[in-house]
């Protein structure tokens, strides 16, 4: 069943509230869907809905593409997935947006692999470390850097471990450190690098939170620093107590985590739309940056109608959205613009994984300019 909402926000009135329970009725009985006019400055350059293919469920990670979102919108709980009227300056651009959640409902298939299974979804977010591996089969480029810095890091109890400010103070306090049966290239690269003892690493596929809580501090774990630590303090009542930890990012593995990426082969078959939509992209993550109250209350709608067993709480967002912003996760690039790309930093990347990674030789001719462009990128858009 299909729902068209009006988006909530601090400062709406009860006539809007009234409207939005309308429109909700009317999604009930007629299966109404939000639309766009069909006007804009994307009409006549864009498809007439852009998807994005997202890699996760709904979370303040996420925030900048939510933001696209106009205030009529749909969500269909059926299909996981939310569409409405891509806004641009608070004006119709004349288009649709749609993004659809990865995870569970897909089968945890990856985005890349997704672009080429359905032609109708234009972005995927990506891992620049991980979609250069199958470039040869399902080619992508990032034509958007949503995260400066990747969230993943490791994590551990302080009180367990007062002497531990980085990942390789972990190796002189022999701690286990929890990673999952992914196989990241990162953790080989700590170990290939000395930063952290193999026999440190648990590659084994771990209950959390019930593991790290029933360890009572002798383990660290792996995941993201804008999530866990307000889990593990705030939200799991066996724990309720800090952890800290280190980005891998600082251990001199500088992934682009969910960079937003399309079909090779569109960035010319669809340059006029990318080279207007971007920019708009863009600047849907300096607002998201600057203020996310109204967006963080759409992903938290959106989780609750999807109910897929995903929690994700108003406090937890934003505790994301912040520690985003502090830690400059959520930010302008080193070149001090939203959303561009560092070629050294993406050839580092290269480096590693061919280095470091099972299919080393999949990445051996690859240059940066295989993986990302900063073609559509407008060098004047910046948090500032």
């Amino acid at each position: 069943m299909r729902t068209v909402r009006l988006r909530r926000s601090l400062a709406v009135g009860s006539a809007l509230l009234v409207s939005a329970a309308a429109l909700t009725a009317c999604g009930d009985d007629e299966e109404a869907t939000a639309t766009t006019t069909g006007e804009g400055v994307l009409a006549d350059v864009c498809p007439e809905t852009v998807v994005i293919q997202a890699d996760w469920e709904p979370e303040a990670e996420h925030g900048g593409i939510y933001s696209l979102i106009g205030e009529e919108y749909t969500i269909d709980a059926d299909a996981k997935s939310v569409t409405g009227p891509l806004v641009v300056d608070g004006e119709d651009s004349g288009v649709n947006i749609e993004i659809r959640i990865g995870g569970t409902s897909v089968g945890y298939q990856s985005a890349q692999s997704l672009l080429y299974q359905d032609r109708d979804i234009m972005f995927g977010y990506g891992r620049v470390g991980e979609y250069m591996i199958t470039q040869a089969d399902t080619p992508v480029v990032g034509v958007l850097a949503s995260m400066a810095t990747s969230p993943y890091a490791v994590y551990w109890d302080p009180e367990t471990y007062p002497d531990a400010k980085t990942i390789a103070d972990l190796k002189d306090a022999g701690a286990t450190i929890s990673v999952g049966s992914n196989e990241d290239v990162w953790v080989d690269y700590l170990v290939g690098t000395g930063v952290i003892d193999e026999d440190q690493v648990d590659r084994s596929e771990q209950n959390k939170p019930a593991n790290f809580v029933a360890a009572k501090g002798e383990l660290a774990e792996a995941g993201f620093i804008t999530a866990e630590p307000f889990m593990y303090e705030h939200e799991i009542p066996e724990w309720q107590k800090p952890v800290i930890g280190q980005l891998i990012h600082d251990t001199g593995f500088p992934e682009y985590f969910q960079a937003l990426t399309v079909r090779t082969e569109d960035v010319e078959k669809e340059a006029d739309c990318l080279e207007q939509l971007v920019p708009v992209m863009q600047q849907a993550q300096v607002d998201y940056v600057n203020d996310a109250t109204a967006t963080n209350e759409l992903i938290v709608e959106i989780v609750e109608e999807y109910d897929t067993g995903w929690v994700y709480t108003p406090e937890g967002a934003e505790f994301a959205h912040d520690t985003g912003v502090e830690l400059g996760i959520l930010g302008d690039g080193a070149d001090g613009v939203m959303g561009s790309f560092d070629l050294d930093r993406v050839q580092t990347i290269i480096d590693i994984v061919g280095e470091y990674g099972p299919d080393g030789d999949a990445v051996s001719d690859l240059t940066p300019e295989d993986l990302v462009t900063d073609e559509f990128i407008d060098d004047t858009i910046s948090v500032g």
